[in-house]
This record gives C-alpha cells, sequence and structure tokens, in this order.
C-alpha cells in the first residue's frame, strides 16, 4: 500500500510527554495522541513505544513519514542528533535531520537542536523550540498578523528569542518553570501556597510588582512566606502571587525594549498568564497555538529533508 502524498506524522517527544500529530500537508491534524511516555517515565525501547502509539496510522496509511523533534534527540534520547549552530534556517535543520535506519516501520527523521548564545553572551541550547520556531512564523502569516519582535515560549525552560524572518537567530534561556516547581512544592515556601486554589489575579499582579522593587528574586521569593506569616495575604493566593514574581523578574531581564511585541507560545493556560504579565507591564502580546506551531514548523523541515 503506498501511502497518501498529503499525510504525515509529527511527533513532539520530551523528558515528561509523548505527542503525536497525524497531519496533512496544509497541517490541519486529523488525529492526535498525548501521552506521558516521556524519555523519563519509559523502559522499553524507544523503537516499541513511537511503535506502540502510530501503529494503527500506518496499518490504515502505510509508511508514512514521521519526523520527531525535542529531547529524543538529545544525550539521554533515542539518538543523539548534534546541536546545530545559530543563526540556523529551517533549510538548514532539514539537512541536518538524521534518520532512524534502525526503525524499519516507517521513514523516521529526528531534528537536531540549536546551541547559540545567550543574552548574557553565554552558551545556550534548545531541542523542540527550533521546530515551534519556524512554525510560529508561518502560524503568524496565516493569521495575517505582524511579526511581534520578540517570541517567548514558556515552559520547565523557558526560551526568549528575536522573531527573524528564515533564520533562528540569539536565544535564551530562563528556567522559571523548573524554579516555580521546586519552590512551590519543595521549598519551605511550599507551606504558603496552595496548589489546588482557584487562580487570583490581584495576587498575581501584586507579585509582578513586587518584582519591580528593590532586592531581586532571591530576596522577592521569601515575601510569599513573610506575606503569609504577617497575614497580607493566604496560603490560597500564594501560587498566585508565586508565579507573578518570578515572571515579572523574567520580564525585567529578558525585554530590553521599553516598546516592544511578544508573540507567546506555549501551553493554553500557562501562555494567558503570559500574556497577562506581558498586558500588565504595558506591552503588546500575542498568544500562538503551540500544537500549530509544531506542526507547520515540522512540515516545513520535512519538505526539506535530504533525499
Amino acid at each position: 500500500m503506498s501511502p497518501p502524498k498529503n499525510l504525515s506524522i509529527v511527533v513532539d517527544w520530551g523528558t515528561s510527554n509523548f505527542r503525536a500529530y497525524l497531519v496533512q500537508a496544509d497541517g490541519q491534524c486529523l488525529e492526535r495522541i498525548d501521552s506521558a511516555d516521556g524519555l523519563n517515565n519509559i523502559e522499553r525501547p524507544f523503537a516499541d513505544v513511537l511503535l506502540g502509539h502510530i501503529t494503527h496510522w500506518l496499518q490504515q496509511y502505510g509508511p508514512l513519514t514521521a519526523l520527531l523533534s525535542g529531547m529524543v534527540g538529545s544525550p539521554s534520547g533515542w539518538r543523539e542528533v548534534p546541536h546545530l549552530a545559530s543563526p540556523a534556517s529551517v533549510a538548514q535543520l532539514a539537512q541536518h535531520c538524521q534518520r532512524l535506519h534502525e526503525f524499519g516501520a516507517c521513514s523516521a527523521w529526528i531534528v537536531p537542536g540549536v546551541c547559540g548564545t545567550s543574552i548574557a553572551g553565554s552558551f545556550d541550547v534548545m531541542r523542540g523550540e527550533e521546530t515551534q520556531y519556524f512554525g510560529a512564523q508561518q502560524w503568524l502569516e496565516q493569521q495575517d498578523c505582524r511579526p511581534p519582535e520578540l517570541l517567548c515560549f514558556p515552559g520547565t525552560h523557558n526560551k526568549w528569542l528575536s522573531c527573524k524572518a528564515d533564520e533562528l537567530g540569539q536565544f535564551s534561556t530562563t528556567m522559571s518553570g523548573e524554579i516555580f516547581e521546586l519552590l512551590s512544592r519543595q521549598s519551605i515556601l511550599a507551606h504558603s501556597v496552595d496548589s489546588q486554589a482557584h487562580w487570583n489575579d490581584e495576587a498575581f499582579f501584586a507579585g509582578i510588582d513586587q518584582a519591580n522593587k528593590p532586592g531581586g528574586l532571591l530576596h522577592q521569593i521569601f515575601t510569599v512566606r513573610s506575606r503569609n506569616l504577617s497575614g497580607e495575604h493566604t496560603v490560597a493566593v500564594g501560587q498566585a502571587y508565586l508565579s507573578g514574581l518570578i515572571i515579572g523578574q523574567e520580564l525585567q531581564s529578558m525585554i530590553t525594549k521599553p516598546a516592544c511585541t511578544i508573540g507567546i507560545v506555549g501551553s493554553h493556560t500557562l501562555a494567558q498568564h503570559y500574556q497577562q504579565a506581558l498586558s500588565y507591564c504595558g506591552f503588546d502580546a500575542i498568544c500562538i497555538d503551540s500544537e500549530a506551531a509544531t506542526i507547520l514548523g515540522a512540515l516545513a523541515i520535512m519538505q526539506r529533508l535530504p533525499n
């Protein structure tokens, strides 16, 4: 059975999650798989995990091309695919993809990550966001949106990039998501944070305001505890307040231009929080569909894969 020319499989495989999409050439997603089979959660061989998720698609449509991005290409992944030095184009990403010849079920490729220099002049790396970066640009074009000056990819390790047509240049990583999880669950602040409480915008904005005061983050994060002890706020608003503190500090550090438009590529709830924070701080912000960015970026790379 010859595979339909307009169908392919896009896989976003990270440390915590496995996501796969059956997509058309125009970027429309026909079916999706969302699993907890991230790299840190599996014991079976990578080939078995992938095959277990996409077999039904291959049985129905034949040996479709599959493109894998994310930490699956890291040293702890299926196969290490070296980082490509920035500035990088989508064509260069495609040329440096590596085919998984040992995976006989279909043509499967892993996208390289990208390395470069951060805002501080230090070495920095990404895996997965490079695919979304080029897909986000296509999404903006499809939506007839003016390209933002910066793109933000919030998550466990956030990425900040200048938005340049057809080129991925300088970028910087912040550990905002991981720091939030560690502080709210494993530090003394856990006693002042109720992770099950409803979100509180007022506390979130108070955290952003506090982040703009003297003392720096290492001082300001203790106010989650001290405000709780003084009765200034309750455990119920601790999570939103801590989030505002961390995001507020991040915006101060990553946005160097006073009048700047930022595109946010992330999960719905987290992207909304960043949009709230940016709007509160006086910036124009637009949320970009992260799933669409993954798919569109992967399709752009697939079109340029080596023979």
